[in-house]
């Protein structure tokens, strides 16, 4: 699956009625009801939260649906420069067997990377702001190991979800930019899904450059240029 030391490094600087005996016998049907999903949070805090609790006791199902879908598709099918998985994905979904590989290896990464257990990990407070046309927000939580900042993005229906480009862009950038350059003529799939992810990509960048990290600003820049083009 994902190589972790592309991106896990990011953390270290930072889940019926009755009828009586004479009455005419009556048939109740039940009106029939619809299950409806939510995903996503009320707030940046509740979705990353969720997220950290999710990944903490292993249900995946929970974690995937405080993620961004879209991204989550790129991301999974980026390391194999994949037209056909990407396409695979995106059409059919990331079945239970997938996301469970890709979360518990992210997990063992942070471990492995960082020191810290995601049960380690407390949740402290959101701080939301405007970019790019986008409302997002940066959630600070705590480790033994340092801070983590996890940054969500909002979507038309005012959920809160966690944005995995705008907080591990840096560290994808150099393998999106590989996978843009590799693309068959008329295999844009990835591009295009790419394309809609800018304002992500584009905080990413603008947090590097508070962090001045010259080498991860001249990939997201590169990879800004690519799909602008």
């Amino acid at each position: 699956m994902l190589r972790f030391a592309f991106w896990i490094v990011l953390f270290a600087m930072l889940l019926g009625g009755c009828g009586g005996d004479e009455a005419e016998p009556t048939t109740t049907t039940a009106a029939p009801t619809t299950t409806t999903i939510v995903t996503g949070g009320e707030s940046p805090l509740e979705a990353v939260t969720t997220w950290f609790d999710g990944l903490a006791i292993g249900r995946y199902a929970i974690v995937d649906d405080v993620v961004v879908t879209d991204q989550f598709v790129l991301v999974l099918a980026v390391e194999s420069y994949s037209v056909e998985l990407y396409d695979d994905l995106a059409a059919t979904g990331v079945s239970p067997s997938v996301s469970r590989t890709f979360w518990e290896s992210f997990v063992a990464g942070v471990r492995g990377f960082t020191g810290a257990d995601i049960t380690e990990v407390d949740v402290q407070g959101e701080e939301r702001f405007d970019a790019y046309g986008r409302a997002f927000a940066e959630v600070e939580a705590m480790s033994p190991r340092g801070d983590i900042t996890i940054v969500t993005i909002q979507d038309a229906d005012g959920r809160w979800y966690v944005d995995l480009l705008a907080t591990f862009g840096p560290s994808f950038a150099p393998l999106f930019n590989l996978w843009v350059d590799r693309l068959p003529p008329g295999q844009g799939g990835p591009l295009e899904s790419l394309s809609t992810q800018m304002s992500s990509l584009q905080v990413a960048r603008d947090r590097v450059i508070s962090l001045s990290d010259q080498q991860a600003r001249q990939e997201l820049d590169a990879l800004l240029e690519r799909l602008a083009a």
